[in-house]
């Protein structure tokens, strides 16, 4: 790619965004066509899968059956093993390597990880693991958008927007929710919103979730109807059940993190190690396959069928178990639909519970318990309440929740603060990444990088000059609403400002995670 002075960077920074518009089109596009493909091989692998295990069911002591299992549960543990080893890049969910990315501690290799994840996935979440297709989704995406800015030799000014508008792209077209996409990327990956960073993901959302439509149809993922209205006088029973959904988010995480440190502690041979995972995923899929794959078909048992409370208890300790050992392997696949399912779980024992003990409580509740089950422990894990409200309006195809929906959220949240909970994904994300900064990049090419200042940050209120700032970065812009000011020593900084740097593309992989951690409330 030609190096780029510091006066064509500042160009670039002013010139039109039609064209970065045009391209965050064009990756949504291809993000929803690559997401479909996706979706359609893990609907095929789930049908075979189920199909699989009924006939071992049937012949499970035959030495025939136990020969072919063995000799399955072996191809697929290598098969998983090598694409660990050979692609790391694509372990886990995939959205704590967006977000490396977009802080340059990370960087991709578009073709050969999108192939291994696409491919890997549907081994993994296929052969009955534990695993959501949400996380793959985004990553694949994001591998969409670096592979545009590649092969269309786009401006390095233009590689995040890219890279973020194809992992709004992949949740839109995962979850047909193209508002939600737009909404993660903004919460999640950057933490900060502006004018151009949300109207590229909204379009490339747009665009993949038309996409996806065209192939899947206009149904919600969820078919859920409610009948009631939630009285304000219960409003009570929202905060004790965010309260519940705080302290199983809790246990979730720690359940991940610990399930990653005991995982790599198993002395075997990295390509051999998925052996264990895939074992214990085959027993799952012989006696318990309601809990297998991502859940997407158990969540609508739940919510249509009814259960007892002992079965109930059952499902969602087996799946909260299998979820954190899957995840815990490093095999591809997200966290997103088993925690949904098990919000759902957790919801209908809640709700169930409530109409027992409150006579005046009608049995609708007990679908809004579900869906403010799946909100509130997606908010307590993620820490993105604005993005879990509108992922379960858009998934469910219903608006008379709305309330609900947004005051279990934010209570949730407001708790986790409270108890200092960290987003999942930025701790995940700190376990993958070396101790220290990583240095990489040119030193003669020139980049401009954003960073947003949060409230009561140490960059809030100080003047440019009071700033002791690092070494080798010039701050040559200031974006404050719809005006762009040019900074001088005087200038004061204000909580909201949007501060543009420029610098050479090696010291903005050491300096933007500091910048950013100064602009943090």
């Amino acid at each position: 790619m030609r190096k780029e002075t510091a006066d064509e960077v500042l160009k670039t920074h002013h010139s039109s965004h039609l064209s970065l518009y045009f391209f965050g089109a064009l990756v949504g596009i291809i993000t929803g066509v690559v997401v479909v493909g996706y979706r359609v091989s893990l609907s095929l692998a789930q049908k075979y899968r189920e199909m699989f295990y009924d006939y071992v069911r049937n012949t499970l002591f035959d030495a025939q059956t136990i020969f072919v299992l063995a000799v399955l549960i072996l191809i697929i543990s290598v098969f998983l093993g090598y694409v660990i080893v050979k692609y790391p890049m694509v372990k886990g969910s995939g959205i704590p390597q967006v977000k490396g990315v977009l802080i340059r501690q990370m960087d991709f290799s578009w073709a050969r990880e999108l192939g291994a994840k696409f491919v890997g996935g549907v081994v993994a979440i296929g052969s009955g693991m534990s695993l959501g297709r949400e996380g793959p989704s985004v990553q694949l995406g994001a591998e969409v958008g670096t592979g545009i800015f590649k092969i269309f030799k786009r401006s390095e000014y233009d590689k995040k927007y890219l890279i973020s508008c194809g992992a709004s792209a992949g949740l839109a077209a995962a979850f047909g929710a193209p508002l939600a996409g737009a909404v993660f990327a903004v919460e999640e990956l950057h933490k900060f919103m502006s004018p151009l960073l949300i109207t590229c993901v909204l379009i490339s959302s747009v665009c993949a979730e038309f996409v996806s439509k065209h192939f899947f149809g206009f149904s919600p993922s969820f078919n859920i109807h409610v009948d009631t209205t939630y009285q304000l006088k219960y409003y009570v029973l929202i905060i004790i059940f965010a309260l519940i959904m705080t302290i199983i988010g809790k246990l979730f995480e720690e359940a991940l993190l610990k399930g990653q440190k005991l995982y790599g502690k198993i002395k075997i041979n990295p390509i051999f190690k998925p052996v264990v995972i895939v074992t214990i995923t085959v027993l799952m899929g012989i006696f318990f396959i309601d809990v297998t794959g991502g859940g997407h078909s158990l969540a609508e048992k739940v919510i249509h069928e009814s259960y007892t409370y002992k079965t109930l208890i059952i499902l969602f300790v087996l799946k909260f178990l299998f979820t954190a050992a899957c995840y815990s392997s490093g095999t591809p696949g997200g966290i997103f639909l088993p925690i949904l399912v098990l919000g759902a779980i957790s919801g209908k024992i809640y709700g169930m519970f409530v109409i027992n003990l409150i006579p005046n409580v009608t049995s609708g509740y007990e679908v809004y318990f579900i869906v403010l089950g799946m909100a509130a422990l997606l908010t307590a894990v993620v820490k993105s309440p604005i993005t879990s409200t509108i992922l379960m309006l858009e998934m469910t195809g219903s608006f008379s929740h709305f309330f609900p929906l947004v005051t279990i959220c934010m209570v949730t949240f407001l708790m986790t603060e409270v108890v200092k909970m960290r987003p999942i994904y930025d701790t995940l994300l700190e376990n993958m990444l070396p101790k220290g900064l990583i240095e990489s990049g040119d030193d003669e090419k020139k980049v401009t990088i954003k960073i947003p200042v949060g409230l009561d940050s140490m960059l809030d209120c100080k003047k440019v000059k009071e700033i002791t700032w690092p070494e080798k970065c010039l701050i040559v812009g200031i974006d404050r609403g719809d005006r762009e000011i040019i900074p001088h020593g005087e200038t004061k900084i204000l909580a909201g400002d949007l501060l543009i740097f420029l610098m050479d593309e090696r010291t903005a992989t050491i300096i933007k995670p500091l910048l950013i951690q100064m602009g943090e409330a």
